[in-house]
């Protein structure tokens, strides 16, 4: 595994390859309060095999730069959009020399990988979402979650006191994951790992800005309807967090991509099974993709 610091509008990126320069690319984008290793290093010495897999920590997490949270009771604003979040990618891509890549994303970073994709269709060999919002919901059927199962899960991660001392608050964390990594049992190593980088380099509280920041995008769907490439959305069959499955079946559907639905599944993959579940799907799709050139 190799580390690289990019230069980005106004930011710095921590990033972490695995595999051969000269590979076709693939780059993966994490979601809101989540740094670079919520990619499983497994998944990625995978896909490493026959691409040149790209990990890297979002603005305002892991490494890369943090800006002041725009906490409700402050008067902060949020200093940058999500098309910055957008053209952080194209920063990395550039700065790795790469023409195209396979654009991966989970939750926010799914949302941004779509951006990613009507932006700079150009740069997009194929676009794979997983456990994404529904940023395009007109034409389809929307079927509602039971509010009862999303009250029981908000109560969950609302719960969370954000205990500055990991010792204390670690409790608090494993407890959010049990209920976000579906039917799978945590593995608790995976766990402990993730939680402490949290610890290491963020201050703890609710992601204020990746929350402010989802706020201000329309509807996509013609934007995706006229894309012309692959695409692959991968959703957790018990995750209510970011949408409904059946929402992105249906959408899927409608945009004539490919549909997974990850096995008892959640929002968060805390398991080895999970990734390995993934990562044979996602190498499935990419070997029917074309060839970059």
């Amino acid at each position: 595994m190799d580390k690289l610091i990019v230069k980005g509008k106004d930011v710095v990126l921590y990033t972490e390859t695995f595999g051969s320069f000269g590979s076709p690319g693939i780059l993966l984008v994490s979601g809101a309060m989540a740094s670079a290793i919520f990619w499983d290093e497994d998944f990625c010495l995978n896909l490493s095999e026959r691409f040149l897999v790209i990990r890297f920590d979002l603005r305002d997490m892991g490494f890369s730069t943090h800006f002041e949270p725009c906490r409700p009771e402050s008067r902060t604003q949020l200093q940058y959009t999500i098309d910055d979040m957008v053209d952080d990618c194209l920063s990395i891509i550039e700065r790795y020399r790469l023409d195209r890549i396979h654009i991966i994303g989970h939750s926010l970073g799914a949302t941004i990988a779509q951006l990613f994709a009507i932006k700079y269709p150009e740069k997009t060999t194929s676009l794979t979402a997983i456990s994404s919002p529904l940023i395009a919901f007109k034409g389809i059927e929307l079927i509602e979650t039971d509010s009862k199962e999303q009250e029981s899960l908000w109560a969950v991660l609302m719960s969370n006191k954000m205990y500055a001392d990991f010792e204390r608050g670690k409790a608090e964390f494993f407890r959010m994951w049990s209920v976000l990594n579906g039917d799978w049992l945590v593995d608790s190593k995976m766990a402990f790992e993730y939680t402490q980088r949290i610890y290491e380099t963020e201050k703890i509280e609710p992601a204020w800005n990746h929350t402010e920041v989802q706020k201000s995008i329309s509807d996509q769907m013609s934007n995706l309807e006229s894309l012309n490439m692959p695409i692959l959305f991968c959703y957790g069959e018990k995750d209510i967090l970011a949408s409904n499955p059946q929402n992105i079946e249906a959408l899927s559907k409608h945009l004539n991509a490919k549909f997974y639905l990850i096995p008892k599944a959640g929002h968060m993959f805390l398991n080895k099974k999970i990734w390995h579940l993934l990562g044979k799907e996602i190498g499935l799709f990419l070997n029917l993709c074309p060839i970059q050139s």
